[in-house]
């Protein structure tokens, strides 16, 4: 059995070399992945041609000074990154706790993670002790298998591959702007409001015809205007009066509290697709996610009954299995 041991660590590849093919097959590039590791380029290829001659097959072709990945390579740097990003979760997590309680890696939109999920976590954290939340960000959908990551919550349908997903609750839109759009108004008519410049998000694409069409508005072309692409551009463009923008008012309370924002037309229009929680098939058992989904559900819940009883459209509540799409979240 010794002997056995000691040939495969033989041939298991260094650290450094691991880092090394990963963040080249990420740039494409060995002088950004040199740049990346505060490595000479030198370095980084030698690290790369000893794992080739380790592995016995070629992860790059070369040609004169540029690379991409073979098939092999291509396959190896997702199964790479995975083991990085779980030594990385796991070094942390000794490092911060000593290996003692759990750990839970969830991602989020980026601008819903800090305005909605993150402030609400004090109470996930006064019921189940022993448990900490990393929070990452995250804009688009991934595939639970290639990462680290315990759950997620993202906007759009429910049909996340691999996946459980939870209904959460609907979006909501209204049309903002800075106060100096009103001109001395106390709101807008919804012709006033479509000929200021408008404002979109990238991954709402459609938003603005809803609107018009719930409107009643016809011939409004409302695909002009300049596009962000996360909701926390696009409120800093409102705010700084490039323009109007439909935005659910959980996002912006703060700044309709400061005067920075102000609703120009009550018409509301509900997005085309909704909030939701998704969590890998495989992980449906664990305790530890299990309370935080049951705890998200809670917190979903009552953000919903709010919402209603403050006059905005009622939501679907329902839990729902996933679909086949991968699209952007």
């Amino acid at each position: 059995m010794s002997f056995w041991n000691e040939r495969m660590r033989r041939r298991l590849p260094s650290i450094g070399a691991l880092m090394a093919f990963e963040a080249a097959a990420r740039h494409l590039s060995v002088t950004r992945a040199a740049e990346e590791l505060a490595l000479t380029e030198s370095a980084v290829s030698r690290q790369i041609s000893l794992l080739e001659e380790q592995l016995g097959v070629k992860l790059f072709h070369r040609i004169k000074k540029r690379i991409s990945l073979t098939q092999a390579g291509l396959m190896y740097s997702t199964r790479v990154v995975q083991t990085i990003e779980r030594i990385e979760r796991d070094t942390l997590e000794v490092m911060g706790h000593e290996g003692e309680g759990s750990v839970l890696e969830v991602a989020a939109l980026p601008t819903v993670g800090s305005q909605w999920l993150v402030p609400r976590l004090v109470s996930f954290y006064a019921g189940l002790e022993g448990v900490t939340v990393h929070v990452s960000a995250r804009s688009t959908r991934f595939f639970f298998s290639e990462s680290a990551l315990d759950g997620a919550l993202y906007f759009g349908g429910p049909d996340w591959p691999g996946a459980h997903t939870d209904y959460l609750f609907d979006e909501i839109l209204l049309p903002v702007g800075s106060p100096a759009l009103l001109e001395g108004a106390a709101s807008l008519s919804p012709q006033a409001v479509v000929r200021r410049r408008l404002l979109h998000l990238m991954t709402r694409p459609d938003a603005w015809r809803r609107w018009c069409a719930t409107a009643g508005l016809s011939g409004v072309n409302v695909l002009r205007g300049p596009r962000f692409e996360v909701q926390s551009m696009l409120i800093s463009a409102a705010c700084a009066g490039l323009g109007v923008a439909l935005l659910p008012r959980f996002l912006i309370a703060d700044q309709l509290r400061s005067g920075k924002l102000k609703v120009l037309s009550d018409l509301p229009v509900r997005s085309e697709g909704a909030y939701y929680f998704a969590y890998p098939v495989e992980k449906a058992a664990d305790p530890v996610l299990m309370a935080f989904r049951s705890w998200l559900q809670q917190e979903s819940g009552a953000f919903r009954r709010r919402a209603t009883a403050g006059g905005a459209p009622a939501d679907r509540g329902r839990s729902r299995r996933p679909g086949q799409a991968l699209q952007e979240a």
